[in-house]
């Protein structure tokens, strides 16, 4: 009895130490040289407020929040996950094919969030209609 008091006291203790190591503040410098360039293409340095970085399953997850409200992820091979702002994201993130889908079907909404996953790429526009695309940037479908 006193073991498995022990022991679940001991399982508690431990989740709670690794979940309350969740994002930890990281300088731009101690990013991976890959998230750096894709991070440099299109931002600046001095844009940075704080950059978080979190493990997810087996990989790093670098957040970048900008002064003008843009939080934007990359793994630690720099490649994009997520990009969001409430007053639009910056274009030159997205696919062509998808911006051109969005903007022709939807010329007067503004595109907030972008995110990819392993199944499928996700915009996300002011009216929170989500427009579902392929990883061959075909269109799927609406969700709102």
């Amino acid at each position: 009895m006193k073991k498995s008091l022990f022991l679940a006291a001991l399982l508690c203790i431990m989740s709670l130490t690794i979940s309350a190591k969740g994002k930890q503040p990281v300088a731009f410098e101690n990013v991976p040289q890959p998230v750096q360039t894709e991070f440099q293409k299109l931002f600046t340095a001095d844009q940075i407020q704080y950059i978080t970085v979190e493990k997810v399953f087996r990989q790093r997850i670098y957040a970048f929040n900008l002064s003008d409200g843009t939080k934007i992820s990359y793994n630690h091979k720099g490649l994009l996950r997520k990009v969001e702002n409430w007053a639009g994201v910056n274009l030159q993130l997205i696919p062509e094919k998808i911006l051109e889908y969005a903007q022709k079907t939807f010329p007067k909404a503004t595109i907030t969030e972008y995110t990819v996953d392993n199944a499928h790429l996700e915009l996300e526009l002011n009216d929170n209609m989500e427009l579902i695309f392929s990883k061959r940037y075909k269109f799927l479908r609406i969700e709102d």
